[in-house]
């Protein structure tokens, strides 16, 4: 069985693996989708490799066998994978911290590669059952779907508080929903890319601010009426947009950083402390968010569908990968395989 992995910069490779065979605890699935994320993306663009597992990780297919022990599903249902519940046995679940579990996320990185292949093997807790309310391009969007969730439930939104996302790529364009879905008022967005900021319109944002061309700061006050907005989302994931969100948003506000800047940014400490702000850190997100997310779209609250902007095949990959680097109107890349 042929998976694929990114080897090197610019470089993403089909290589050879065993065809995976279930053990206690574990799942094979067939994979229906698997998105190419933005961290993909990076490592595909610097050559700084993560964790083998990592590379493919926003996957949904069919369950095709159970090992022993295994009862929350069953060969023939479609899942959606994600990571394990909290262990209840580690330090932090021992004091009572299970939400900060380390083994959560850890659970993700059990694999020689991630879900760029036909098959994939998985310890069946990580499963959430796809609700049949979803089809597979539906279904195969929950993951990203469930880091804007986790990113908008660890912000404190009030009903009608505004709000200012940094970025509409997929990220942002499902913050923007979510923070809609959680009672924000006014939501604004900050994008270049002409076909993005018009399809963050059609999402539900407010108004979208090129940066290129407009004084962000000055319409970001007059949109909300000289005081700031209550609650920034940094969905951009590069240095500059950190210290940019803190001061966007008014004294006493929120900023929570959900893209992944990889390199170190320069901020301006005596901004952040003048001006009382609550920062917030996000990452991923919990086991229980993936069935919400599935619920929300499942619901009609949240839509997937206007995100996906080009499928590939599995032997097509390294073309899909050049695509979404040189073409900004690409959002989400599926790869079937």
């Amino acid at each position: 069985m042929q998976a694929a992995l990114i080897t090197a910069r610019e470089t993403v490779e089909l290589l050879e693996f065993a065809e995976p065979a279930p053990g206690d605890g574990e799942a094979v699935v067939r994979i229906r989708y698997c998105g190419v994320c933005g961290t993909d993306l990076h490592a595909w663009q610097s050559g700084a490799l993560s964790n083998p597992a990592v590379c493919g990780h926003e996957w949904t297919g069919v369950v095709a066998a159970v090992g022993a022990g295994v009862a929350s599903v069953r060969e023939g249902d479609r899942v959606i994978g994600g990571i394990a519940p909290a262990c209840g046995a580690c330090a932090a679940c021992r004091a009572g911290y299970a939400r900060d579990c380390p083994n959560q996320l850890a659970s993700l990185m059990t694999t020689p590669h991630g879900g760029f292949a036909p098959a994939i093997l998985a310890d069946a807790r990580r499963l959430t059952p796809a609700p049949d309310a979803l089809d597979d391009l539906e279904a195969a969007m929950v993951e990203p779907l469930t880091v804007a969730l986790h990113a908008t439930r660890r912000t404190d939104i009030r009903l009608g508080d505004s709000v200012l996302v940094l970025g509409a790529g997929p990220i942002g364009l499902l913050a923007l929903q979510c923070a809609k879905a959680a009672g924000a008022g006014r939501v604004l967005v900050v994008e270049p890319v002409p076909e993005r900021a018009a399809l963050a319109l059609a999402l539900g944002a407010d108004r979208a601010l090129d940066p290129r061309a407009a004084d962000v700061a000055a319409l970001a006050l007059d949109e909300t009426g000289g005081l700031g907005p209550d609650v920034v989302f940094e969905c951009a994931g590069i240095p500059p947009t950190i210290q940019q969100a803190v001061d966007l948003v008014r004294r006493g506000g929120a900023v929570t950083l959900v893209g992944l800047a990889t390199d170190p940014a320069t901020i301006i400490p005596g901004t952040w402390l003048s001006k009382e702000v609550t920062v917030v850190a996000s990452v991923a997100y919990a086991h229980a968010e993936f069935a919400m997310a599935a619920d929300l779209i499942a619901g009609g609250r949240i839509a997937v569908r206007p995100l996906h902007t080009h499928t590939a095949p599995l032997d097509g990959i390294a073309d899909a990968f050049a695509l979404l680097d040189g073409d900004r109107r690409q959002i989400k890349v599926l790869i079937e395989p």
